[in-house]
């Protein structure tokens, strides 16, 4: 037991990737608790009363639906604020808190083992769950801070400085293998209008909901979105040619318009304009291929908006 507590704990401690370490996180857990339903869960920095279900294993299944849950319905809030593990009997079972707590004792999370009574895990391998829960705690408190320092807060696309390394790398890549790349810049139309007439927080929410429909468009694991201040987006296209990467931006640009964005429950129009760009020189600088692309965008804008344009005749 002790030789795969340590291969455990190994594994936690040297994984700095928050959905990789919320998945190997639930199935250790499962293992150690002989739980067959183990629930990964952060505190939502925006609300204290409610957390994230980061991670999920139900029946050997992993998922992670990154949805929020209440701490009051749940009844969660006295397990986060007593800050140690709790063992409370139900009637199924026993359900087993874990409380996260990080280097200045402020609670980050809490896992959560539901067992049959007849698999209750012994004195030993509680004493294993806590010390493995001391692990993930540091681990996730160095993955969080990671992630703030690569991802914007608000909308959970890649930063300003992540898109400069990113289009460096694209650059080196070309220069070493030839090629090219493409790049679009997004920008919503009268996006100051929308925060003056509907207020700030729906701003916010169409900046999110608009990084969304760019996930759901993009190439998985291959196009990098970013956001380049604002209501400004930067999507950086791998070994796309200039048909591929309008075909993308105009799916999007459809996808926007077409989308409910609704300010109590009444739909908002929404749309943006964009420039397209495709990289082919390796002497490019980044600040050189902001500037063409940011040209289109506006030349976007001044015929029209809602439009995306990959050189002045495409209106």
């Amino acid at each position: 037991m002790f030789q795969t507590l340590s291969y455990a704990t190994r594994l936690l401690a040297s994984e700095k990737d928050l959905d990789q370490l919320v998945e190997n996180s639930v199935d250790i857990l499962s293992d150690f608790g002989h739980s067959k339903k183990v629930e990964f869960l952060t505190l939502d920095e925006e609300d204290p009363n409610t957390a994230i279900l980061l991670g999920l294993l139900d029946n050997g299944m992993i998922t992670q639906p990154k949805k929020k849950i209440s701490l009051k319905k749940a009844n969660l809030e006295d397990v986060i604020t007593i800050k140690r593990p709790e063992l409370m009997k139900r009637e199924t079972g026993s359900v087993i808190y874990l409380p996260l707590i990080g280097a200045g004792n402020n609670t980050l999370g809490l896992l959560v083992l539901h067992v049959h009574e007849h698999q209750k895990p012994e004195y030993i391998e509680l004493r294993s769950l806590v010390i493995l829960t001391t692990i993930i705690a540091v681990s996730l408190e160095y993955a969080l801070s990671a992630r703030l320092a690569m991802y914007d807060s608000l909308t959970g696309l890649y930063i300003r400085r992540q898109m400069n390394l990113h289009l460096e790398h694209e650059i080196s890549r070309i220069k070493r293998y030839g090629g090219e790349f493409a790049v679009a810049m997004l920008d919503i139309d009268h996006f100051k209008r929308l925060n003056d007439t509907y207020g700030h927080l729906f701003g916010d929410h169409v900046l999110q909901e608009l990084s969304h429909l760019i996930r759901s468009t993009i190439r998985q694991n291959v196009d990098i979105p970013c956001r380049y201040g604002g209501e400004e987006f930067i999507i950086i296209l791998p070994s796309s040619n200039a048909k591929m990467a309008y075909e993308m931006t105009e799916r999007l640009r459809v996808l926007c318009e077409h989308h409910e964005f609704l300010y109590k429950d009444k739909p908002v129009p929404v749309t943006f304009s964009a420039g397209v760009i495709v990289v082919n020189n390796p002497g490019t600088s980044p600040k050189e291929i902001i500037a063409r692309v940011d040209e289109l965008l506006y030349y976007a804008k001044e015929h029209g908006r809602n439009r995306v344009c990959n050189n002045k005749a495409n209106k």
